[in-house]
């Protein structure tokens, strides 16, 4: 039960970081009204540089219309690396569509090149130009070193390479409540990625609520350090290779729905004993191979997990000599796991459930079986990618751009075991094609992890929410005692260890009080960037807050 309360503590943090990233970058004065139109959105960035070539405002939010065509003359850049922020306008209308345009060479760049943090809510991006063909690879090519990337509630459509290319160190990536998709090319199937770090060590990764489905190699690409990385609740569906988890510090995937993941199976020998350890596998574990920190320092947590293949995959696959579906991780990984406490692999289970209206598993089943029959050779490879509205010249069908109005369905019957599977009794995968379990999941993140105790007296004080949060290096606590109390308050991090005391057993009187914190441990360090809780114990009774230090 601890490791679960610690779980969801962390995700909380996350959630609250992600809710309150656009309140503390600005205010209504700036955002900017962007019409829709042909380089509208060029223009407007570009119109904002200063008279010495920097930015005018780095508030600014550049606001767009609900259902506007945005053609792109051109990459999308932050002015000097300044931070860039594109969201769509309040309300329930279709997402802006972000479309590359042809320019007078012939092609259309990729739609985002920042060099500096870079905040998006709401979009839909395309890879295909205005002309119906594929833009230019990488349409978020993310430049600057610890940059902060925050992408929510957006529609990446269509790439040849890599949709998120995390091109430098030390980033922070928080990707949620989003669909990503058709991340491959035919020609060399190796260049369809969902995210790829390049192999930096990157800082953290956050991957919550979303859907991934059809890309050809793997979904997660790069051999760097990830310092910490979270999977939570996604909906994983016909991605070509493994996650490349294996150099994670810090690492939670939970309640994730793996479905035809590692769709050309796995070299598989019955006659030799060495075959179940070698599996290929969706997610992995390994050494680090680094100086940055030990491997008794790792703190890696694979649970609630549903992994399973469809009739058509498995059929396909043993229908050839020594190939079969991969697993979720294999006998190695699971040793590795087993040598160290602080690693665990708990309530994972097979199974395939029914989805509502998935892409035709038949389709990339046929991709598989060509590719593995010609031996990889890449030629002639049907194209397994999924997109009801086709792919067309925008001026001869405009209707092609953006999601169709009968989009794919990922939901699954309440009779599959992974319908209450999930921590805290919810559907596995991305709660945002089960919206009432959603809103449920949201109070119980919120709710569910407070201490629960045998008495249940009415409450003698009222800890608030600390402020600012997220906060850098200090934050204040407030308190209100409803009668006379001895207190005890200490910060603990996100895996319940003890950080500092600020107040220790200390008999006080009713009324209410203020404390701050300096970001300091009681060793007088400077404690770094995460997720940290408050615990206020006043009599026996005990409350908790999660706070969120980000520098």
């Amino acid at each position: 039960m601890r490791r679960k309360v610690v779980t969801a503590m962390v995700l909380t943090g996350w959630f609250l970081l992600s809710l309150t990233a656009l309140n503390v970058y600005s205010q209504e004065p700036d955002t900017l009204d962007v019409p829709q139109g042909y380089e509208t959105l060029n223009r407007a960035i570009q119109g904002d540089t200063s008279a010495t070539g920097g930015p005018k405002n780095l508030n600014r939010v550049y606001r767009l219309e609900r259902g506007g065509y945005y053609l792109l003359n051109g990459i999308l850049k932050g002015i000097q690396a300044a931070p860039l922020r594109v969201v769509a306008a309040k309300g329930s209308g279709p997402r802006p569509m972000l479309i590359p345009a042809v320019t007078e060479s012939g092609s259309a760049g990729n739609a985002f090149q920042p060099g500096g943090d870079i905040e998006v809510r709401g979009l839909y991006v395309s890879g295909i130009d205005n002309l119906g063909n594929q833009a230019g690879k990488n349409m978020f090519r993310c430049d600057g070193k610890k940059a902060r990337i925050i992408i929510d509630d957006c529609f990446l459509d269509h790439e040849a390479q890599t949709l998120i290319r995390m091109n430098a160190e030390g980033q922070k990536l928080l990707l949620t409540n989003s669909t990503l998709r058709n991340s491959i090319l035919l020609a060399n199937p190796s260049n369809g990625r969902i995210i790829d770090t390049r192999s930096n060590t990157q800082d953290s990764i956050l991957i919550q609520n979303c859907t991934l489905y059809l890309c050809s190699h793997f979904p997660l690409e790069g051999s760097g350090v990830i310092h910490n990385l979270i999977f939570d609740h996604n909906t994983f569906y016909e991605l070509g290779g493994r996650f490349r988890t294996e150099r994670m510090v810090h690492g939670i995937i939970t309640n994730n729905l793996f479905m035809d993941c590692d769709f050309e199976g796995s070299v598989y020998d019955s006659t030799l004993v060495s075959s179940d350890s070698t599996r290929d596998e969706c997610v992995t574990i390994d050494s680090l191979k680094s100086t940055l920190a030990a491997e008794t320092d790792r703190v890696i947590r694979i649970a609630h997990n549903v992994c399973g293949y469809s009739p058509e995959i498995t059929a396909m696959l043993n229908s050839v000599d020594h190939r079969r579906t991969s697993v979720l991780f294999n006998l190695r990984t699971q040793a590795f796991i087993d040598r160290f406490p602080n690693m665990t692999a708990e309530n994972n289970i097979v199974e395939y459930p029914a989805l509502s209206d998935p892409p035709d598993p038949s389709v990339i089943a046929a991709y598989a079986h060509h590719r593995i029959i010609t031996n990889f050779s890449n030629e002639g490879n049907p194209d397994p990618r999924a997109d009801r509205n086709g792919m067309a010249a925008l001026d001869a069908d405009p209707a092609s751009i953006g999601p169709a109005p009968d989009e794919f369905d990922f939901d699954y019957p309440s009779t599959a075991a992974a319908y209450t599977h999930a921590e805290g009794g919810f559907p596995v995968g991305d709660l945002n094609w089960f919206p009432d379990k959603k809103a449920q999941w949201q109070a119980w993140l919120t709710t569910g992890v407070t201490e629960f105790h045998a008495v249940h007296t009415p409450a003698i004080f009222t800890l608030q929410q600390n402020h600012p949060n997220p906060f850098n290096p200090g934050t204040t606590l407030s308190y209100q005692l409803q009668t006379a109390a001895t207190v005890h308050l200490a910060i603990y991090n996100a895996l319940g260890q003890w950080v500092t005391t600020l107040i220790n057993q200390k008999r006080q009187s009713a009324g209410a009080y203020q404390i701050s914190w300096n970001g300091l441990n009681e060793a007088g360090h400077q404690a770094s960037n995460g997720v940290y809780i408050c615990r206020l114990q006043a009599d026996g009774q005990v409350q908790t807050r999660k706070m969120v230090m980000m520098k």
